[in-house]
């Protein structure tokens, strides 16, 4: 199976190595003396990944190197202060000192509230981000962004912290579940959607997507790794281009304000963030088409595309929720002056940020999830 090793270099002089690499797990020793990292670490796993059959392996690396594991059962409904605040506490605890590290398996909220622990432990160790769902794969994994959310938003806490490498092996993928997949690909649309021309395979991205969506649901790992590897690489230019989000960084967020809204709304309980974002994405290419951005065949093209999100078909969303949601968009950390920041396309491949009014706001969140 073919695999990618590339290098992100960020403004601030940081390097991310990204590697895409089939049983990769198993070599995370030599992977963490590549990234020069001598020092007592500790890992941080999933504890439902220690059961699979990368467990073994994962608790050999441990056990060997870096002693028993910090082994967390999180998910996006806990994806609390006090579960970051437990993780700095036994990195206290298992004696990791400035000269160490941290190594976090898992899915994105895993990675993201290590990677927050990371960077607040000591004021900052170095970390390395191994995600095993495809959503943290091609999002979570890369960028820095870590963190928590509070009651009244999603992510409305954390830090900026770059990991020495991101390790991604398309193997893990082969014990998801399928609507963990589904959630992963609308992350995947979402890029293609954003720079549909990337290369994915010796296919564009787009393209590949359209030809091979449902191949990358049943869990190819060929189609998988291709995929990984376009939007770990159409994520790792954005953001280097703008580490902190004072710009173009944004645009990564396209079809995430609707999508962020509705699990507020519902609790981080009705939709995995994937399914999220794929419902935020109807919302806000028809918001590009009512504003004169998206012409109509572009506008189909991708609607088309996301209709094949089997995840983003079939929710029901009560008036109250919907209510909900709109008080959560108010509270979004993108919303100013009463109006809310939203990521619009001027084009495929063509993401503008624009100030949406009240009004918009109801009509994107409508078209979400109608």
């Amino acid at each position: 199976m073919p695999g990618a090793d590339f290098e992100v270099q960020f403004a601030s002089g940081e390097r991310t190595r990204c590697l895409i690499q089939p049983g990769a797990l198993a070599t995370l020793d030599e992977l963490a003396s590549d990234a020069g990292l001598p020092g007592k670490g500790a890992l941080i796993a999933d504890e439902r990944l220690l059961s699979t059959r990368h467990g073994p392996a994962l608790l050999r690396y441990a056990e060997t190197r870096l002693g028993r594991p910090i082994a967390r059962s999180v998910s996006e409904a806990r994806k609390y202060m006090s579960e970051t605040e437990a993780m700095c506490e036994m990195l206290a605890e298992r004696g990791v000192g400035r000269d160490g590290f941290v190594v976090a398996v898992g899915g994105g909220v895993l990675t993201d509230l290590a990677g927050f622990a990371a960077a607040i432990y000591l004021r900052g160790v170095p970390w390395i981000s191994v995600p095993t769902t495809l959503l943290a794969q091609v999002d979570a994994g890369l960028g820095g962004k870590t963190g928590a959310n509070l009651r009244v938003g999603k992510n409305l806490v954390g830090a900026f912290h770059q990991p020495r490498a991101v390790v991604c092996d398309p193997e893990a993928l082969a014990t998801l579940p399928s609507r963990e997949l589904w959630s992963g690909l609308a992350e995947v649309v979402k890029c293609a959607l954003l720079a549909p021309q990337e290369d994915a395979g010796g296919i564009p991205l787009l393209e590949r997507c359209e030809r091979d969506l449902e191949e990358a649901a049943a869990g190819d790992p060929e189609v998988l790794a291709a995929l990984v590897a376009a939007c770990l690489r159409v994520k790792g230019r954005i953001v280097a281009a703008d580490e902190r989000e004072g710009g173009a960084r944004a645009f990564l967020n396209l079809g995430h304000t609707v999508g962020h809204a509705l699990e507020v709304a519902t609790g981080y309980e009705r939709f995995t963030h994937g399914e999220a974002v794929a419902l935020g994405l109807r919302g806000a290419l028809r918001l590009s088409h009512s504003r004169s951005l998206l012409d109509t065949p572009s506008l189909r093209r991708a609607l088309d595309l996301v209709a094949r999100l089997e995840i983003a078909v079939g929710h029901r969303v009560s008036p109250e929720e919907r209510e909900a949601a709109l008080s959560a968009l108010a509270h979004d950390k993108k919303a100013r002056g009463g109006k809310v920041r939203f990521v619009l396309l001027a084009g495929l491949g063509g993401p503008r940020v624009e100030e949406v009014s009240p009004e918009e706001c109801v009509r994107a969140v409508e078209a979400s999830v109608s």
